[in-house]
């Protein structure tokens, strides 16, 4: 076995032989399989060969290095509705429905494959919804390429940094995202996660007037207009920073309303 003391260590945190293998370059077969472990009760589906065990790790088995940990996240009582833009296969929706068990989740995630998997992780989550969507500034089909990196597997855009022309191409529908989200009735939202891989920006400029009633936001800098990003959030009156790990070539952000 190649990894010993990685696969360890992902034992430890996560209880499974199988994820473990999968993260530490150990699991056998060749062909993907969806695999489960529990995690504080909940089930976590991934996709073995792929990056969702990666991913797993960055988002719920890190502790207080998990990718959206802060000591700046709103409080317990503070939490009623929470919108997660990019959701991937559902990790970060397993972590918030963990740190905030009485919230309403609307989880968005436009891509086919990924989304199956989401919906099987929301499965048996009270109050969370999910939906195969992409958001933005316009409405209409936009095209995702799957990324050239072999380990972001999970990892689609429509920016696609090293893409050579011969990726994997998927055409989604696209709304803008203040309108969907009040089409589905929310008026005020207490934690907003928009990890896109560098469509941040225009995600959050098509949320309009809601943005003002938006308490906590985070998300992952990708190196697509970043400090357009941030100069926009400081303009709207969001109290911003940015943070990295040691580990990651990545960057996170947060912002916080100047009405808290």
């Amino acid at each position: 076995m190649k990894n010993i003391k990685k696969f360890l260590k992902g034992f430890l945190r996560s209880g499974s032989i199988y994820l473990s293998l999968d993260w530490s370059g150990n699991f056998k077969s060749q062909k993907s399989e969806i695999k489960h472990f529990v995690w504080k009760g909940m089930r976590y589906f991934y996709r073995t060969n792929t990056s969702d065990s990666f991913v797993a790790f960055e988002c719920i088995l890190r502790g207080k290095r998990n990718a959206y940990y802060s000591r700046f996240l709103p409080k317990l009582t503070e939490v009623r509705t929470i919108v997660d833009i990019g959701a991937n296969i559902g990790a970060s929706v397993l972590y918030w429905k963990h740190l905030y068990p009485n919230s309403i989740v609307y989880a968005f995630e436009p891509e086919p494959s990924n989304f199956e998997i989401l919906r099987k992780n929301a499965e048996g989550l009270s109050d969370v919804h999910v939906f195969n969507e992409a958001l933005g500034d316009k409405s209409g089909l936009i095209e995702l390429i799957h990324s050239p990196d072999s380990a972001n597997s999970g990892g689609w855009s429509i920016y696609q940094r090293g893409a050579k022309g011969g990726e994997q191409r998927v055409s989604v529908p696209i709304k803008v995202s203040g309108d969907r989200l009040e089409e589905l009735g929310i008026k005020e939202i207490n934690i907003l996660k928009v990890d896109t891989e560098g469509a941040e920006k225009v995600i959050i400029q098509g949320f309009g007037d809601l943005l003002n009633r938006v308490d906590y936001l985070c998300g992952e800098l990708h190196g697509e207009r970043d400090f357009e990003l941030l100069d926009y959030l400081e303009t709207k009156g969001f109290k911003v920073g940015v943070r990295k790990t040691l580990k990651s070539v990545l960057f996170n952000f947060e912002a916080t309303s100047a009405r808290n």
